[in-house]
This record gives C-alpha cells, structure tokens and sequence, in this order.
C-alpha cells in the first residue's frame, strides 16, 4: 500500500499532560470501563486508601483513577509522596485489563499490549507497582529522576527510590536526562524501544484482527476492509499507522508495500546494533 504518510504528521502532536504523551489522538473517554460515578469515589479516598490501591490496582482504568485523585487532592502531601516513593522497590507485577490505547513499548514487545496506532505513551511500566508509583510521583511533582522499566534491576530501583527520597527531604538528587532526537517528526516513536515495538505490533496477531474487525464494523458499518486504499477506514487497522511510522522513521516518504511484517522483522534482527540517528534528517540510518 503506497500512501503519503503526510496524514501522519499532521495528525500527531506531543502534549504533556501529567508525564504522559499523546500520539496522534488521546482522550479520557478511550479508557475501558472508566466512568464518572468510579472517578467521583476516587476522589473521596484517603492517601492511605490510595497508597493500598495502587498495590491491588489491575486495570488501566483503576490507575488513571489513583492518578487523578493524587493529583487533585494529595499533591502538597509529603508524606504521601514518601511513602509512593517507598513503593518503588515493590515489584509486584500485575497483569493489567483494559489497556486500549495504553502505549507502554516495552509492554507491546512483551505482546502484554497490542498498538492500536494511537494512544497515550507512558515510560513507566504500570504493570508493576513500581512503575505506577514512580509514574504519580513524576505527575505530582513535575520531576523526573528515571524511570521503572520492565526489566529494572533491584539497586536501579534503589536508586531511582533514594533520589526520591533525597528530593522530597530537599537533599541534592540529579534528575534524570531525556534522551533527544532532534527534529524528529514525531517524537513519541523516535527511541529504538520504540521502533522494536512498532515491529513487534506489525507482526500477525489475533487481538489486532479483532480490534481491526470490531473498527470497521461500528464506525464504518463493514464487515472487511474496503478495496479502495484512500478510505479512512483502512485506519481501523493499526498497521496502517505502524508501517507509515516505521515509513517515516527510516526516511521514507511513502510506505513501501514489499516491506511487509517479515521484511521488517528481519531488517531489525539484522541491523538492531547498528542503527543510529541522524540529528540533521531526523531519521534512523544503519552504520556501515
């Protein structure tokens, strides 16, 4: 499928809201089983009641309201803050429900999320205590001292915790430095993490048929996708965003339809090592 990949650009921007970042489109009403009676109750619960819930959380849903209710009432406390920030050791792992649109990249390698093409990044990993904690504290404070990844050792954890811990008691702690990929086209996808996951997705998958499925069917009234390759409606299928990224990543101007999954899989396995980003293109490029 040859298609100019300028929609992409045009659809997709970076906000900032709450150490979080849109890619293309993201809203509160994308979240599963989320609604204003559960966000009303959330914001009636203690910080004690908030620090359990965290532990216990299972679905995105239930963490965007620990979030939110952190933020709207318990920002100023400092001894809530201390004790999220103990919490960032805790690796417990849980295997969370309702993660549409939730982007976390490590979380689409593992196959624990599957890339609808759009949604909210987050760098931490909310499967894991954590990562959760580390992700409300950032929110709270508008710091950053690192991040919980998937595969966080125990002393980075320590580490990530202490500097916390120094912060809050307003000791000297180094924040953490952003990797940038200058004049990158759209940020959000720019890490090689990104670029792994953006393969992983393209992959076959029986969710991503699905979700594809239940798209064409609700919004589009269809029950496969159209033959015409210009109808809005070949979005429903998440590959139409990943491979116009991946595109896009390379300095493609349009999708090369002999790039297909395998293509790009064995491009990755290939050259994974020897990827390196152009500052001045704004693309990635293998090293001879």
């Amino acid at each position: 499928m040859k298609r100019s990949i300028l929609l992409i650009f045009i659809l997709s921007f970076c906000h900032n809201l709450y150490s979080q970042r849109r890619l293309v489109s993201w809203s509160q009403s994308d979240i599963e089983n989320y609604t204003k009676v559960m966000y009303d109750e959330a914001q009636k619960l203690t910080s004690t009641e908030l620090l359990s819930k965290n532990i216990n959380d299972k679905n995105w849903s239930s963490i965007f309201l620990t979030l939110n209710a952190s933020v709207n009432n318990h920002s100023k406390d400092t001894l809530y803050l201390k004790k999220l920030a103990s919490q960032i050791t805790n690796t417990k792992e849980t295997s969370l429900e309702g993660t549409s649109r939730l982007i976390i990249w490590d979380r689409i390698i593992s196959g624990d999320i599957i890339f609808e093409g759009k949604g909210l990044v987050i760098d931490n990993d909310l499967f894991k205590v954590g990562g959760r904690a580390n992700q409300f504290l950032q929110s709270l404070t508008n710091k950053n001292f690192g991040y919980v990844r998937i595969n966080s050792t125990d002393r980075e954890l320590q580490n990530l915790k202490n500097r916390w811990l120094n912060h809050l008691l307003n000791k000297p702690a180094k924040e953490y430095k952003i990797t940038e990929f200058k004049n990158a086209k759209i940020p959000e996808i720019s890490s090689l993490n990104a670029v792994e996951a953006l393969i992983i997705s393209v992959q076959e998958n029986q969710a991503k048929k699905l979700i594809t499925k239940n798209c064409l069917k609700s919004v589009y009234k269809l029950d496969k996708m159209p033959k015409d390759k210009d109808s809005s409606a070949n979005y429903c299928n998440p590959d139409t965003y990943t491979f116009a990224y991946l595109s896009m990543l390379f300095g493609n101007e349009k999708v090369d339809e002999t790039k297909d999954a395998k293509w790009w899989l064995s491009f990755w396995t290939k050259n994974k090592d020897r990827l390196t980003w152009n500052n001045d293109l704004g693309i990635y490029e293998v090293q001879k």
